[in-house]
């Protein structure tokens, strides 16, 4: 059972890295053919761009999140199955669930400190927006 949990986390994660990065590429591609249009001169307004720019930095936000929470369930869980495997079965079996939940424990603080990145990178343009506006 966890095997199979840990499998799908581990392809969900990887196929939404993975359209992540398509929707990414396609964008900059549609970007730079809409650049001539009406729709292109509509989204070069500043307004059009910060709406855009706080939309995008919301969904990399909450992406960012799942994917901590994944790898944080990812982590407990691994570490609970290869403790109890250390003691109650095949030693070689809780080695490697420990090492992988060690793995998932590095990449849930690099995510975490990716998230928090995003976070204060958004406080810092508030805060600068409300700095300016004041002046």
């Amino acid at each position: 059972m966890p095997w199979t949990l840990l499998i799908r986390l581990l392809s969900g994660v990887l196929f939404w890295r993975v359209a992540g990065a398509r929707r990414r590429a396609a964008a900059g591609q549609a970007a730079g053919r809409a650049a001539g249009r009406a729709a292109g001169r509509a989204a070069t307004s500043p307004a059009m761009r910060r709406r855009i720019r706080d939309a995008r930095e919301t969904a990399s936000l909450l992406s960012r999140l799942v994917v901590v929470s994944g790898f944080g369930l990812a982590t407990a869980l691994c570490l609970a199955g290869g403790t109890s495997s250390v003691v109650l079965s095949p030693r070689w079996l809780g080695v490697v669930l420990l090492v992988l939940g060690a793995g998932f424990a590095v990449l849930t603080f690099r995510e975490a400190r990716l998230a928090r990145a995003i976070v204060r990178t958004r406080r810092l343009r508030r805060r600068d927006q409300q700095l300016r506006s004041e002046v």
